[in-house]
């Protein structure tokens, strides 16, 4: 309970501040505090492992490359910093737009949707019936070629299994 006390105040506050200050805020007091914050980091890093720094080497292989970081790094913050002059570090308003009614837009779409799935429970349907019809009639053909399978081998009614296409192997024999 020591650490979770603290540690969900710190959190609730944090939240609070995001909710209250941060719509408020405007983009060039992110970029600065943003700064700030790295540069925070920066220092506190470098002094945590200060030893560390001394005895690495690796870095004097990028010397070379130094002077054109800078006039890099010093070009984009002229950049920014007349960016940030003409604009003054406001953000324009965005200007408010009406929505437009969507309710004949919304009728046409349920109408034509009503309609799809009409056509497809139709067309379902018509295709169970004409499936049910065709198994009907091949089912019967069949009956009639099993009667004439048995009137030609003059079977009769009592040899056959109530009607069943099936026979012992000894009746085929």
């Amino acid at each position: 309970m020591e650490f979770f006390i603290p540690g969900l105040s710190i959190f609730l506050l944090a939240i609070f501040i995001t909710f209250v200050f941060s719509p408020k805020a405007t983009p060039m007091l992110a970029a600065i505090l943003s700064l700030l914050f790295l540069s925070y980091g920066v220092y506190d890093h470098y002094r945590m492992f200060l030893p560390e720094y001394r005895l690495s080497t690796w870095q004097q292989t990028l010397s070379v490359y130094s002077p054109f970081i800078m006039i890099g790094a010093v070009i984009l913050l002229v950049i920014f910093s007349m960016i940030s002059f003409f604009t003054g570090g406001a953000v324009p308003v965005v200007p408010s737009m009406e929505m437009p009614t969507f309710t004949t837009a919304s009728n046409q779409l349920t109408k034509s949707l009503n309609t799809a799935v009409n056509s497809i429970s139709n067309s379902a349907n018509d295709l169970m019936e004409s499936t049910a019809q065709t198994g009907n009639s091949f089912l019967n053909s069949l009956n009639q070629l099993n009667n004439s399978l048995n009137n030609s081998l003059g079977l009769s009614n009592s040899t056959k299994r109530n009607g069943n296409l099936s026979r012992s192997a000894l009746e085929t024999l």
